[in-house]
């Protein structure tokens, strides 16, 4: 039978025609282990809230080391150098002179220690928060950080920044007319009892429930939360505006009085 002249020896596929030259899939790799992706979402946590702040407000105060010994250190020194220097009789009286007001001065640095025990190795400024407390909203942060939805998150967030912008100044503060007894005490009582008594209360409802209306159509724990970690943040940052306020207010009373003495000239 004669071939058509149309016809081609050659055949066409749309798959490849063995094995060897076909393109292999791409492996998908395994699924990592629910504890491994606890970790690195504890990680992530930790990154996003920051420092916590048992390592920004609970870092133990360094005391000042006895004047006496720096000044016994100093007088020994001294005496040294001058034996070392002079090798004579007058360096040998230089040495016991300086020994001898080193003495001299460790003596009535300890006699007034005793008077005032406290005076010397006092802190330069007490801790306001104890271990405990610092570690409960940490912990608190960091549990509530793990279940709730991104609007609280990034809330969360915010209000733990806030809180440690106050826990560091708080200790500074000066309390007059701006600052006052009482914006002092809500910021150590938030960073003690208001945040974590939140959280604590948010992490109480089943999380099931999180996201269900409350009772008689009330809002839900979620937008409770929120609402509350706006509202602690709002009366920080308030606290945060008359802090500074009272900083700057000696620098516009001396403003204020070259001004008036300019107007005098």
């Amino acid at each position: 039978m004669p071939e058509h002249k149309n016809s081609s020896r050659r055949t066409y596929a749309s798959a490849p025609v063995n094995r060897r030259t076909t393109p292999r899939a791409a492996a998908k790799p395994p699924p990592l282990p629910a504890a491994v992706r606890a970790r690195a979402q504890k990680t992530q946590q930790r990154q996003w809230l920051g420092a916590p702040l048992s390592e920004l407000a609970g870092r133990p105060q360094r005391h000042r080391l006895h004047p006496g010994v720096i000044a016994a250190t100093v007088f020994a020194v001294a005496a040294a150098s001058a034996l070392l220097l002079l090798r004579s009789a007058t360096g040998l009286a230089l040495a016991a002179a300086f020994c001898a007001l080193g003495g001299a001065s460790w003596l009535w640095q300890n006699r007034r220690q005793r008077s005032d025990p406290g005076a010397l190795n006092r802190p330069a400024s007490p801790a306001l928060f104890d271990a405990q407390a610092l570690r409960t909203i940490d912990e608190a942060f960091e549990a509530t950080a793990a279940v709730v939805n991104e609007p609280a998150l990034a809330a969360l967030i915010s209000l733990k920044a806030a809180a440690a912008r106050m826990a560091l100044a708080v200790g500074r503060a000066e309390v007059n007319g701006d600052f006052t007894h009482e914006d002092r005490l809500y910021v150590i009582e938030c960073i003690r009892r208001y945040i974590p008594d939140t959280l604590s209360a948010y992490l109480q409802v089943p999380p099931a429930q999180r996201a269900l209306p409350g009772p008689q159509a009330a809002a839900s724990a979620d937008h409770l939360l929120q609402g509350q970690l706006a509202l602690l943040q709002a009366e920080l940052e308030q606290r945060e505006q008359r802090l500074h306020e009272s900083a700057v207010e000696p620098l516009l009373r001396q403003q204020r009085f070259l001004q008036s003495k300019a107007r005098r000239g």
